[in-house]
């Protein structure tokens, strides 16, 4: 059960000694550091060490602010750590879920997720609610006149079914397709 670090900053002139500083006086075995944004998608070091975590194992960041993008892409990675018994430590934060007051925090960090989440869903379907009942066409637009077009140069020229297809902007698939459920006869 090894306790692990973790420290990051956005760029390779801001310094993550301060962050280092308190790790160690944590007391954690390992430390993992990355310079990069927390916006960014790619981060290998941090991929590396999620990976590298064992069960029993303790993650020590200096602020939550270091670790995640944001409050869902955070409980995400707790709620992963949980499912691995993975222990987690905030040390700025006053986070530590080896206490019943950490976990107490996390559940509810949790439920603040789901119901921003259940908000966003909310909204979401009211507005394209309100859209449909001003008459607005969801989805993405009908090809009936793509394929009735599609279907008539078939049956009265001798293009192939590939120049149709990128003349009437379908797929060769659409076009027989509909010339089977239309009974057209194919050609030779």
């Amino acid at each position: 059960m090894a306790i692990i670090g973790y420290a990051r900053v956005s760029t390779t002139h801001q310094k993550l000694d301060a962050q280092i500083v308190e790790l160690k006086k944590y007391g954690v075995d390992k430390i993992y550091t990355e310079y990069g944004s927390g916006l960014s998608q790619k981060r290998p070091v941090l991929d590396k060490m999620l990976n590298e975590l064992k069960d029993g194992d303790t993650l020590v960041i200096f602020k939550l602010d270091r670790l995640a993008r944001g409050t869902q892409h955070l409980l995400k990675l707790l709620e992963g750590f949980e499912e691995r018994n993975i222990n987690f430590v905030s040390i700025q934060n006053h986070i530590d879920t080896t206490t019943p007051m950490g976990k107490l925090i996390f559940t509810i960090m949790g439920a603040f997720a789901e119901m921003e989440a259940a908000l966003i869903r909310e909204r979401v379907l009211s507005g394209l609610q309100a859209a449909k009942d001003n008459g607005v066409k969801l989805g993405r637009p009908s090809a009936t006149d793509k394929i009735e077009k599609a279907i008539s140069l078939y049956a009265t020229t001798d293009q192939p079914v590939e120049d149709i297809s990128a003349n009437c902007e379908i797929s060769v698939a659409t076009i027989y397709r509909h010339l089977n459920k239309q009974a057209v006869p194919l050609r030779s």
